[in-house]
């Protein structure tokens, strides 16, 4: 549903002044594009939100979120500027009559950035104050809001099921191998006189770490000018080597970076505008990696998931199967037997994300991520 600039203003002039600041969440009903002015309590942004179709905040349905940061140029005070965010993306798509089927939380910043710290205090005050599905947060932004995603990503990827950042103004750590298992799909214009795309290129290369650069597999133009089509370079974790194609394409495996060869510095209207960019996002999992779910030999689950204690996994056969768990360099740091059901012990590893990996006698596997808290 639309807001209309007369219905902000009377929005912010009413409820500024109402009884309704001490509303609860969610703040609108199934379908609506609601203004949340800075001030209401525990609010750490203004910020607009939009509630699926679908949306019963009566039932114990639970539903994806996506967060969307703004650019530099939407940034303001979260109160009578907020409507600015509606400029691009997510809240732009609605507004013209868009329907998601997720909670989408659009944040104004008022220095136009979002740090780790931001991601964090947004999605401990979503989550308790919506009925977000944990395993399907999601976060995306473009420009200045494209580096408040890789913020997000370098500070807290443990609780995102995947990225979106699109000619980002940001940069991870270096080495940031550990963003290796999160599905990360970047986009960037070739000829971005703003952001250039070396931000997103250094990004790439760090994720991978392998000493070469994801551009080394791109197939310049002559005197390394731009491509005669858009690219997308995708990165193998098993083999950790780049490959390139022609068009348009979600990760093969989790990492993914489309250089477009048209376009200044918007790179975002036609990736948002592309559906197939959304179908891949809302096809990601937090607790979900790699599935072979077709060879039901090693179907499993994992629970409690998140855990800080015991994990117990439990599978449909008792044939014998192999379990190893994984840190996010890759080391394994525990192997077991499995015939039916296996407890383990994961009090003692460190808070963070660890991927447990089941194979089978012909190498079938299957992987889930377990979050230790």
């Amino acid at each position: 549903m639309k807001t209309s600039p007369l219905l902000f203003v009377l929005f912010f002039i009413v409820f500024s002044y109402s009884p309704l600041l001490s509303a609860q969440t969610p703040y609108g009903n199934a379908g609506d594009h609601t203004p949340v002015i800075l001030g209401r309590p525990e609010t750490p942004f203004g910020y607009y939100e939009y509630l699926p179709t679908s949306f019963d905040a009566s039932s114990s349905t639970t539903y994806p979120l996506v967060l969307f940061y703004h650019g530099l140029g939407e940034k303001g005070n979260g109160t009578t500027e907020l409507n600015k965010v509606l400029a691009n993306g997510p809240p732009k798509l609605i507004e013209q009559g868009t329907d998601f089927e997720a909670i989408i939380i659009s944040p104004q910043s008022a220095y136009g950035w979002f740090s780790p710290a931001n991601f964090l205090s947004l999605y401990t005050y979503l989550t308790a104050h919506y009925p977000i599905d944990t395993n399907r947060v999601y976060v995306t932004g473009l420009s200045a809001g494209g580096g408040g995603t890789w913020n997000a990503l370098k500070g807290h990827h443990e609780k995102i099921a995947a990225a979106l950042p699109i000619c980002g103004a940001g940069s991870v750590s270096d080495p940031a191998a550990f963003l290796q298992q999160t599905p990360i799909r970047a986009h960037h214009n070739f000829n971005d006189g703003v952001v250039g795309k070396g931000q997103t290129i250094n990004n790439m290369n760090r994720i991978a770490n392998t000493g070469s650069s994801v551009m080394s597999v791109y197939p310049y133009g002559s005197s390394n000018s731009v491509a005669d089509a858009d690219y997308s370079m995708q990165f193998d974790t098993n083999t950790q080597t780049w490959s390139a194609s022609v068009g348009i394409h979600a990760p093969n495996d989790k990492l993914s970076f489309t250089l477009y060869k048209n376009g200044n510095h918007d790179a975002w209207t036609k990736t948002y505008n592309n559906q197939e960019v959304w179908d891949w996002l809302f096809a990601q999992r937090l607790n979900t990696l790699g599935t072979n779910d077709d060879n039901l030999e090693i179907s499993f689950k994992i629970y409690p998931n998140p855990t800080s204690n015991k994990a117990t996994i439990i599978t449909a056969n008792t044939t014998e199967k192999k379990v190893e768990i994984y840190n996010l360099l890759g080391t394994i740091i525990y192997s077991h037997v499995l015939f039916k059901e296996l407890d383990m012990n994961v009090s003692t590893y460190a808070s963070g994300v660890y991927i447990v990996k089941v194979s089978d006698a012909n190498n079938n596997q299957k992987t889930i991520r377990i979050i230790v808290n």
